[in-house]
């Protein structure tokens, strides 16, 4: 399973386990990435988002979040030539 296939996996189930493992997954995709620091910070904060909402039991907004979530990694898969 390559890295953005794991980070997706994490969209699906957010907690502080998987931040912290898309921390280590980010750090690796970074060091083989230039210029994609923003977009990675972006990935990251949007699935600490996503944790939040869904800790905090707002239903109605964790689609919404997993969705943009979701469109940061592919905006994120594109920056690094991966396929989408």
């Amino acid at each position: 399973m390559d890295i953005f296939e794991r980070l997706e996996a994490l969209i699906d189930v957010p907690n502080t386990a998987a931040v912290e493992q898309a921390r280590e997954l980010l750090r690796q995709l970074e060091e083989r990435s230039d210029g994609a620091t923003d977009t990675i910070d972006q990935f990251l904060l949007d699935l600490m988002t996503v944790d939040f909402v869904v800790e905090s039991c707002h239903p109605r907004f964790d689609a919404p979040a997993r969705k943009l979530a979701r469109i940061r990694l592919t905006m994120l898969k594109m920056l690094c030539g991966a396929p989408a």
